[in-house]
């Protein structure tokens, strides 16, 4: 019987299913025991002083950038590669999007490009590991604090990558994270912030949670007692609920294995692909290790992008998994009709973003599915004329 290769799915153990009905059990299914537990193991996973949960990486954003002092006006730098959750969230607090081109090696923002849109009404700058790739962050953060600009790093593809000493989740001023769909983590939704700042952690736990900075009766007590209720400013319904909380903690447990089972899998990728003439595979540089959320490739210059969406849809009908992780973020409808940004505007990611297909990830994936995803892109690739139907 035929099955199909998904794009990515959970990985899933019994231990994470029983760690889910335990939440269940208990009085409390949000704000409980098992947050405060996963911002506990997420702390140590991401060398970070304070974890704070939170419903998504969006939610994540907003609140971090409103943390930061970020409002109605104010510049953001946004790389233009890149998923649209980052510009939203510029957008929905008033401030002024402004994108920034990519590096074609390492598809983060484009060091030089940033420091050129940098002006007065810069309020902070948005620095992401592009697909998991860590590549282009210490120089980006090297920019931000030479330049004294805040970075929000947006981690969720990125957690458990590595480069040099660092991790992706260190270089922000704060690091949010998601655990929605494709990604190493995955709790179906939810995320979370990470710094060392005590002052803007305190800051997102209260903006998580309808501005609230509720009092205990005395330092250990449960929170299953209720707490007395302060309010000190807005706020938004951005809790983690105690299941989703719970079995990302049981992820997180094995994220180092996860990493290597995935390496696994992206070497595999590498080994049957890297000689193609008409792809472009991911540049990782020697010291750094990417937790691969997806595995991507690049069609070379003689394709363009219905060539690139016809093979994304001739790998469907093989029922293989494939997308075009990212569209350029300034190239969206309602960004170009807010602010308009034009084709040509950032060309690299224009081009990049023509032409990335993403492949199926997921650490239960086995060998012969790698082979039988690359034979059928090579096929399609081979073929003289795409068919576009």
């Amino acid at each position: 019987m035929k099955q199909d290769i998904p794009l990515s799915k959970p990985d899933l153990t019994d231990e994470d299913r029983q760690a889910v009905l335990t939440t269940l059990a208990g009085s409390r299914l949000t704000m409980g025991r098992a947050l405060l537990e996963f911002e506990a193991v997420l702390g140590e996973v991401t060398r970070r002083t304070f974890a704070i949960g939170v419903s998504s990486a969006s939610s994540g954003l907003e609140i971090s950038l409103r943390a930061l002092g970020v409002g109605r006006g104010d510049e953001v730098l946004v790389p233009a590669l890149s998923y649209p959750s980052n510009v939203n969230a510029v957008i929905a607090l008033g401030a002024v999007p402004v994108f920034v081109d990519c590096d074609p090696r390492t598809l983060c923002m484009n060091v030089q490009c940033a420091e050129r849109a940098v002006t007065s009404a810069t309020k902070a700058v948005i620095g992401i590991p592009v697909l998991g790739n860590p590549c282009g962050l210490p120089e980006l953060i090297a920019l931000c604090s030479r330049m004294e600009l805040p970075m929000l790093e947006h981690g969720s593809e990125g957690l458990g990558s590595t480069i040099g000493t660092d991790n992706v989740g260190r270089f922000g001023r704060l690091s949010v994270f998601g655990f929605g769909p494709n990604r190493t983590i995955c709790a179906g939704e939810g995320g979370a912030i990470v710094t060392h700042d005590d002052r803007l952690a305190a800051a997102c736990r209260s903006l998580r949670n309808q501005g609230r900075d509720d009092r205990r009766s005395f330092p250990d007590q449960s929170p299953d007692l209720g707490m007395i209720m302060s309010f000190t400013g807005i706020g938004s319904d951005a809790r983690l609920a105690e299941p989703l909380a719970a079995l990302a903690a049981s992820q997180l447990r094995r994220l180092e294995s996860t990493r290597a089972l995935r390496a696994e899998i992206a070497a595999l990728y590498t080994r049957a692909l890297g000689g193609h003439p008409d792809l472009i595979l991911p540049t990782v540089g020697e010291d750094a290790s990417v937790c691969w959320p997806l595995f991507w490739v690049r069609l070379s210059d003689r394709f363009g992008r219905e060539d690139r969406d016809a093979v994304i849809g001739g790998l469907h009908r093989h029922d293989i998994g494939a997308a075009n992780h990212y569209p350029p973020a300034h190239l969206l409808p309602h960004v170009r009709q807010h602010f308009g940004t034009n084709v040509g505007d950032c060309p690299a990611a224009e081009s990049i973003g023509d032409r990335m297909i993403t492949l199926p990830m997921f650490t239960s994936m086995k060998e012969r599915e790698v082979r039988q995803v690359c034979q059928a892109l090579e096929t399609l690739l081979s073929r003289s004329g795409i068919d576009r139907a």
